[in-house]
């Protein structure tokens, strides 16, 4: 054992040391398992030897009572990881401390084998297996992961997308395996009936589990994150312990039976240990791969329960087929009424479209009025949308606009082709590669989404990659004039590696001499320390970097950071050429983006440098982490408001000195219009006084532009602009 805990702790810490080592093997095509295979394979076998030898060093009778300890140990190691050491320490500094752990551990175990007087060579038992309890140990191990994979899914439609969210859901399939074996030894009195009776209860649980979850919020409504924390948690559990720990109990008692079999009957525990781990793998693979995209949220779990039902015919027992076929009908009744189910919390008038589970979660298209399509993750966030298309398509021509003669663009995150279709507004590009994690999101887009993103995906120029942005972006050395960043949530497990240092340095060299990175930030879902500590990192990549803004919304607004040439180095005759090609050929209405003067309304400027703080980093995750520490309860608020309206202020002035002379006042009128929208939000007695001097200040090419469509002026209230 102690020997093994070593192992844990010595192997463990190239994962650590990985984000610096490993990086250039990322884009490899075989990365995916290879990287796996070498990183986080030795370690967790040197974790698997530690249960069977500590099962043989106590004694095969005490197999049930060390199997329910190590997954309470499991349990609270899960509690004590998310609720303090990951957000106090970071991920850095939580994993030295877990391997220290597994270091004091290896201490304590060699300390008492030194007090042994005598030790016994270990004994490789060959013969005495009985492959009904190994049959019966794979599947209890493959349907309880495939189980976890689906509650996984389901959960997420109700929690906030965090790691968070995945280590509650986590904890509440541990909290069902550890009680399944301390009822254990009770249910083991039934003798022969037990086994029998647990399958049976297993496969009934997997067709009722769905109907539990739906009844108890009254549909498939989101958790709101609003309050405080306690509350938070309290809602999380009484959702989760009886849909998610109740149900799984039954199936959670058929291995530690098993062992307790095993056991009595001198069979090797450690065979039938790695019997079941490797069913649980298979299982988590198979699910997540085939069983959950083909059946979906709530009817896998039926499926998952004819697992069960096989499972009786391994029971020597004259009653297993009438068991079976009771089983059968249940399941049968079950997946009637799961199949009706609802998939999304709907507003009034609206109606699912499309629905499909994959790796990366759910996804769904919603559509509400004739001109109203949602592009839905996980019943919580909108992806995209038809009446953000404007918007949504200046996230990409503004880039390509600002360049001044971009040839080849990319754009990380492609969701309903929007941004990609801006891009391709500008009929100079003639390469453009969207590049988007999630193939369902594709497959929508391009379904029901052409409508809104100009049928985006049918133009020759475009090439769609399906992939992580990340680890596309660093095969590309030297490939674009322009990347775009999309909107990502910061909390969302992994997004926030897409503002590290490291992927901001790949994405540097992806840049053509000359090119530009847009990262736009969503600030209506960060707080200042987040804004900053992004801010910050960028600096270290994109030191002249610079601010624009997206739009004057006050609650929701977006700014762009951008790096890889000055402000003072833009190119302005090209981008007066590039906004006259927008207009000849008549290819946006966007007021904004129809002129130099309306582009100048977008700069901001170099920002001033923020405070010193932490770095985002692969090795510390620090924006991932505190952002979904944050979300419940939203200890800070968001850095929208009057509070960013001042500091982009702050920084226009400088903004505007880098500026042709003829363009140097409009930054001042772009932060005029966000100030009066602030002034409208808050019904301030100045608002109207500085709408008609934001009016009166707007420049004469964009107030004569017959061309521009006005209604789709970036504020929600109403400027009276012509």
């Amino acid at each position: 054992v102690a020997l093994a805990e070593l192992a844990v702790a010595g192997l463990a810490l190239l994962i650590l040391f990985a984000a610096g080592w490993a990086s250039p093997w990322q884009t490899h095509p075989a990365a995916g398992w290879l990287l796996p295979l070498i990183l986080v394979a030795p370690p967790a076998l040197a974790m698997g030897a530690v249960l069977p030898w500590l099962i043989r060093a106590a004694g095969s009778q005490h197999a049930v009572a060390i199997y329910a300890g190590n997954i309470f140990g499991g349990l609270f190691g899960i509690g004590w990881l998310m609720a303090w050491a990951l957000p106090s320490l970071g991920l850095g500094g939580a994993s030295l401390l877990a391997l220290g752990i597994n270091f004091a551990i290896a201490v304590a175990a060699g300390a008492i084998g030194s007090k042994e007087r005598t030790i016994e060579p270990a004994r490789i038992v060959i013969g005495g297996n009985d492959p009904r309890l190994m049959a019966l140990a794979f599947a209890s191990g493959f349907l309880v992961l495939a189980t976890e994979v689906i509650f996984q899914h389901q959960f997420a439609q109700f929690f906030v997308s965090s790691h968070f969210s995945s280590a509650m859901v986590l904890a509440l399939v541990l909290a069902a395996l550890g009680l399944g074996a301390v009822i254990t030894p009770f249910l083991a009195q039934l003798g022969a009936k037990a086994l029998p009776l647990v399958i049976v209860l297993a496969a009934a649980a997997c067709a009722i589990q769905p109907m539990i979850l739906i009844v108890q919020r009254g549909g498939v409504i989101y958790l709101p994150f609003q309050q405080e924390l306690p509350a938070y948690l309290w809602d999380a559990l009484r959702l989760g312990l009886p849909a998610a720990t109740l149900p799984l109990l039954p199936a959670a008692v058929l291995f530690p039976l098993l062992l307790r079999e095993a056991g009595q009957r001198g069979i090797e525990i450690g065979r039938l240990l790695a019997v079941n781990g490797l069913g649980g793998w298979l299982g988590a693979e198979i699910t997540e791969r085939m069983i959950a995209p083909v059946f979906g949220l709530w009817t896998s779990l039926a499926v998952i329960g004819g697992g069960y039902a096989l499972c009786l015919l391994l029971m020597p027992t004259r009653a297993r087929w009438l068991l079976i076929a009771a089983s059968c009908l249940v399941l049968a009744a079950g997946w009637r009424i799961d199949a009706r189910l609802p998939y999304a919390g709907l507003r009034p008038g609206e109606t699912l479209e499309a629905i499909a589970v994959g790796r990366e979660g759910a996804v769904g298209v919603v559509r509400g009025a004739p001109d109203d399509w949602r592009l839905i993750f996980n019943n919580s966030y909108t992806l995209g949308g038809s009446r953000a298309q404007l918007n949504q398509e200046r996230q990409g021509l503004l880039p390509v606009l600002l360049h001044g003669n971009a040839r080849r663009v990319a754009t990380l995150g492609v969701a309903t082709g929007s941004t990609l279709a801006g891009v391709a507004l500008d009929p100079a590009v003639e390469k453009i590669e969207g590049i988007e994690l999630s193939p369902l999101a594709l497959r929508f887009a391009g379904e029901h989404f052409a409508p809104f993103n100009r049928n985006i995906f049918t133009d020759p120029r475009v090439q769609l990659t399906v992939g992580d942005a990340r680890l596309v972006i660093a095969s590309r050395a030297g490939a674009y004039d322009v990347i775009v960043g999309d909107l990502f949530l910061p909390w969302r497990t992994g997004e926030g590696r897409l503002f590290t240092r490291e992927h901001f340095e790949n994405v540097r060299a992806a840049l053509r001499p000359g090119g530009l990175y847009f990262q736009w930030l969503p600030m209506f879902q960060l707080t200042r320390a987040q804004f900053d500590t992004i801010q910050r990192t960028f600096r270290e990549v994109f030191p002249d970097m610079f601010l624009v803004r997206g739009d004057f919304y006050a609650r929701s607004p977006i700014v762009g950071l951008v790096g890889g040439r000055p402000l003072g180095e833009l190119d302005w005759t090209g981008v007066t050429a590039a906004a006259e090609r927008i207009r000849k050929a008549d290819a946006s209405a966007d007021p904004l983006l129809r002129h130099a003067e309306g582009l100048a309304l977008t700069i901001v400027g170099p920002p001033p440098a923020p405070p010193p703080g932490p770095v985002n980093t692969l090795g510390n995750s620090w924006l991932e982490w505190d952002a979904a520490h944050n979300l419940v309860g939203l200890r800070e608020p968001w850095f929208i408001g009057s509070e960013l309206s001042a500091f982009l202020a702050n920084a226009t002035p400088a903004g505007s000195a880098l500026l042709p002379a003829d363009l140097r006042d409009i930054p001042h009128v772009g932060q005029l219009f966000l100030e009066v929208e602030n002034a409208r939000a808050v019904k301030s007695p100045d608002a109207e006084r500085l709408a008609g001097n934001a009016r009166a200040a707007l420049p004469a090419a964009l107030r004569d532009d017959s061309g521009a469509d006005w209604s789709r002026w970036p504020m929600r209230h109403d400027p009276d602009l012509p």
